[in-house]
């Protein structure tokens, strides 16, 4: 009877070991965490993918791909929680994307998880306005007429964007319309120059274009 209770309380504590060593595996790992605002309405942002891709080395060969590791969608409070599993991981990259935000990629730097197992950090999404410049020759004098806009402040990370270089218009028949996308929720600064009958006009003005909205610009001259 007594080695049967010797037994038992051996299973007893074998079992509580490999508890223990199931938790401790548990834990491994490395967490991805943060919150993704939006600077330029100063609010959190809620319903992000947040996609965890990762590099590593697995038996001694380099993987030179990034595969997805992890992702998930950014919470009423704008945070993430990412767990990756422990890999001797060469490159982790990020890849955040929301519709009407500017989705960006960027690659985590390793040594910041070289002291702890954690990497938190406040990301930022930059919300997306849609630009409608309309340009028209009114007047018209000759053909020499001349118009040109620039745009002082636009966004310009993405092939749809404004462009900061100048539009130019020369002739009478003028009647165009931009379309681009800038940054929302600020205000935008242009400036513009006509020429007509020998007379020259420049001047800068600005107008607030709104987030996730379409913003009209008339241009009559």
């Amino acid at each position: 009877m007594a080695g049967l209770s010797i037994k038992y309380i051996t299973n007893l504590l074998l079992f509580a070991l490999l508890l223990a060593n199931a938790a401790c595996k548990k834990e491994e790992g490395l967490i991805i965490s943060g919150t993704m605002t939006d600077p330029n309405q100063s609010i959190k942002v809620v319903g992000a993918m947040v996609e965890v891709w990762t590099q590593r080395i697995i038996s001694g060969v380099f993987e030179a791909n990034f595969r997805l590791a992890g992702e998930q969608v950014t919470g009423v409070d704008g945070k993430f929680e990412i767990k990756l599993e422990s890999e001797n991981y060469t490159g982790i990259k990020l890849i955040i994307s929301k519709s009407g935000y500017f989705g960006w990629e960027s690659l985590l730097n390793l040594e910041d998880f070289n002291n702890n197992k954690g990497h938190n950090a406040e990301y930022q999404l930059i919300p997306k306005a849609w630009l409608v410049i309309h340009i028209y020759n009114k007047e018209p004098f000759d053909f020499g007429d001349y118009f040109d806009i620039r745009l002082l402040n636009p966004y310009t990370n993405c092939e749809e964007c404004c462009k900061g270089n100048d539009y130019e218009f020369i002739g009478m028949d003028i009647n165009q319309t931009i379309e681009c996308i800038s940054a929302g929720h600020q205000d935008l600064i242009f400036q513009w120059s006509k020429r007509k009958n020998k007379e020259q006009v420049v001047k800068t003005e600005s107008i607030f274009v709104k987030a996730l909205d379409t913003t009209r610009i008339e241009l009559i001259y």
